[in-house]
């Protein structure tokens, strides 16, 4: 009779979850596909909702305050934004700049961007990777598809810069994963949001392209149960596992020849041909900072070519055949995506 309720308990946990990831899917696509503030709002906050329940994890106590910090942060930002929308036709021209002004901050608000990204860290530093994952990426997209419509590009322009300063320099001197991923993620934003002042395929592209990459991340550092850099020396018993890691710790940095040099090179082009400088060399100052923090997760591993341990032997290590697929499809569809949108935009 115990098994039986643990395994209706396990059944009901897994319809609960897919019925939430459901929910999450298609708040976004409302979002997206809204043809008026209050749907987008209203899509907003079904994905909020959706998410919530998904922070929770019973093997960590703290995620609930985890849970409370994204609901109020959640609940401030979307409230600020019904109030925008309710305001903004009763005003005149002037007022009505100051009100889009405050709908961009209510969206950065959501993103997690600079000035507004102090809470990205103290969240993800309690969730699961892959909770971390869809924080740092599914939840990016709601917000960025309304940003589009905003016409007033100096508060974004200001975050930019921002996020793209403080996620670099608050990055060094981490050695906890998940922080060193939430301000990878705010460093990220920031060239994501330079990208959609000028060209809106860039966007898509890098965003796709920087997905992709924390997700090849995640589901490894998941699998070995990694949190800290002092363990990262879990993955040398495997040397594919190490090969794809390192490649994608290289790839987030934007070293060539890998895969996201691409995104990095094609924003710096656009950025050049209408004219930023200035802010050209301030991303590229700001990469060279960030690649020392992500060259710091590998050196315990480039130190120790193999290591012999008791507690390796409980790690259940896939096939090789699985981790050359996940290789290669990842090297297919950024190769194939680079292709795609280099001849589109060039």
């Amino acid at each position: 009779m115990t098994k039986l309720a643990i395994n209706n308990k396990n059944l009901m946990n897994k319809n609960t979850n897919f019925i939430l990831y459901t929910m999450l899917i298609i708040s976004t696509i409302i979002v997206i596909s809204s043809t008026s503030w209050i749907s987008a709002w209203m899509g907003l906050e079904i994905n909020m909702m959706s998410f919530i329940p998904l922070m929770m994890n019973n093997k960590n106590m703290k995620t609930s305050n985890s849970m409370m910090m994204y609901f109020i942060i959640q609940s401030i930002s979307s409230s600020t934004l019904m109030m925008s929308m309710l305001t903004m036709k009763m005003m005149n021209f002037l007022s009505n700049i100051f009100i889009s002004t405050l709908m961009t901050m209510s969206l950065i608000l959501k993103l997690g961007a600079s000035p507004f990204h102090w809470w990205i860290p103290k969240i993800i530093n309690n969730l699961s990777w892959m909770n971390c994952l869809i924080l740092m990426t599914w939840q990016k997209i709601a917000p960025i598809s309304l940003m589009i419509q905003i016409s007033t590009k100096s508060m974004i322009y200001i975050s930019a810069l921002m996020s793209s300063l403080w996620g670099a320099i608050l990055a060094t001197n981490q050695t906890s994963l998940k922080m060193i991923l939430s301000y990878s993620s705010i460093n990220h934003m920031g060239w994501m949001m330079l990208a959609l002042m000028v060209n809106l395929k860039m966007t898509i592209m890098y965003y796709m392209f920087y997905s992709l990459i924390n997700l090849i991340i995640c589901i490894n550092l998941n699998k070995y149960n990694i949190n800290y850099m002092n363990q990262m020396f879990k993955i040398n018993n495997n040397k594919m596992t190490k090969l794809i890691m390192k490649s994608s710790f290289l790839s987030l940095g934007g070293i060539p020849p890998f895969t996201g040099f691409t995104p990095k090179l094609l924003v710096l082009m656009i950025l050049m041909k209408n004219s930023m400088f200035m802010e050209v060399f301030l991303m590229i100052i700001m990469t060279l900072i960030i690649l020392t923090v992500y060259m710091n997760p590998m050196i315990s591993s480039l130190l120790m070519n193999k290591i012999n341990n008791k507690w390796m032997n409980k790690i259940n290590l896939k096939s090789k055949s699985n981790k050359i697929n996940l290789l290669t499809f990842n090297l297919m569809t950024t190769l194939s995506l680079s292709m795609w949108f280099a001849s589109k935009m060039i």
